[in-house]
């Protein structure tokens, strides 16, 4: 080879050596994908949040979201069904889940996917649909008769509730503890007949769910007033009962299922949930009266009965303590279906 030509090849080779010896690769930053919890069940909906901390530039590829499915195995095996998120909200992330099944359980998780090999799981946790619409075996739907006049002869029953809140024994507009008594919409103080839809519904402009009017706290939903829970002028138990009667918070309906047992029975040939305290026995009677809807009313099958506090997920729908088959939780309703009320009050 010409003497030359290998002057100049091996300075060449040389720096090329050692820019290959000095070269070290870079260790991927750690990362972290936890799944969250899941909120707004329906029939064949739900939301589900999760968290994912994590430096896309020390990967090729980077994808997330929420895996779910009918059985763990296909969790577990990556063969489940899955929702991609386009982006985060700073590390949360949140997945609308729709065409689900009725009154099925889904397991679900968190999930990342680096360089579309690599398969990160958050834990695994289930949720239950809503079932689905039956034939009322008491097909009578509740005549709503006149307004109901404010009173203050209402009776109470003390659970022994840390808080002392004093739980009445009958619903709004009844006369008995298993009357059903009259359906209203969140935050409207009087009963509607026939339909109960966003159309007609008082804090809703032109029937629109994405432009509320009152209790709104994102802008994209309506009109801003950061108002959680109900003012007392928008309260029905407080309009129709008055004194010191309101609609119960979320905080407790919370203290109600975490303070007494809740039972599933019929009395005097009604169906519905009677709650005992844990602590001195006494007890309340829920008739199940359903709800009204545009969509269906399980009269007779399930207890829904509106809490006063707007939902902290979506300002469309507001927390509601419900009971069915599947068990009794807090849950959130669409703010124009007409539920039944329990009043409150608190202890002097």
């Amino acid at each position: 080879m010409n003497v030359d030509i290998m002057k100049k090849i091996i300075p060449f080779l040389f720096c090329m050596l050692v820019a290959l010896v000095g070269c070290e690769k870079k260790e991927p930053s750690p990362y972290k994908v936890e799944t969250g919890n899941v909120s707004n069940i329906t029939q064949t909906t739900a939301t589900i949040d999760g968290v994912l901390q994590i430096d896309i530039t020390d990967y090729y590829t980077v994808n997330f979201g929420v895996m779910y499915a009918t059985s763990m195995d296909d969790i577990s095996n990556y063969t489940a069904a899955k929702q991609y998120v386009g982006m985060l909200n700073g590390t949360d992330f949140s997945v609308d889940l729709t065409g689900l099944t009725e009154d099925t359980k889904y397991y679900y998780c968190a999930f990342l996917l680096l360089n579309n090999t690599q398969y990160e799981l958050g834990e695994i946790k289930e949720f239950t649909t809503l079932e689905s619409e039956k034939t009322p075996d008491k097909p009578d739907t509740p005549i709503v008769p006149e307004k109901p006049k404010p009173s203050g002869s209402h009776e109470y029953v003390d659970l022994g509730l840390p808080s002392g809140t004093l739980w009445a024994t009958c619903n709004v507009g009844a006369s008995t503890p298993e009357d059903y008594g009259y359906y209203f919409a969140w935050g409207e103080t009087e009963p509607k007949s026939p339909d109960y839809t966003i159309h007609n519904y008082k804090w809703s402009l032109n029937g629109d769910y994405k432009n509320m009017t009152k209790y709104c706290t994102d802008a994209n939903l309506g009109e801003l007033d950061n108002k959680i829970v109900l003012e007392l002028e928008d309260d029905a138990a407080h309009v129709n009962w008055g004194g010191d009667w309101r609609m119960p918070t979320k905080e407790e309906i919370e203290e109600l299922l975490e303070e007494c047992i809740c039972k599933s029975i019929a009395q005097n040939a009604v169906t519905g949930i009677l709650i005992t305290s844990k602590t001195n026995g006494n007890s309340i009677f829920l008739p199940a009266g359903g709800y009204q809807s545009m969509f269906s009313n399980y009269i007779n099958q399930h207890c829904v009965y509106w809490s006063s506090s707007l939902s902290s997920a979506d300002n469309q729908y507001a927390y509601s303590f419900v009971s069915t088959k599947n068990g009794t939780n807090l849950y959130t309703y669409s703010r124009y279906y007409g539920s039944l009320i329990r009043p409150v009050m608190n202890k002097k």
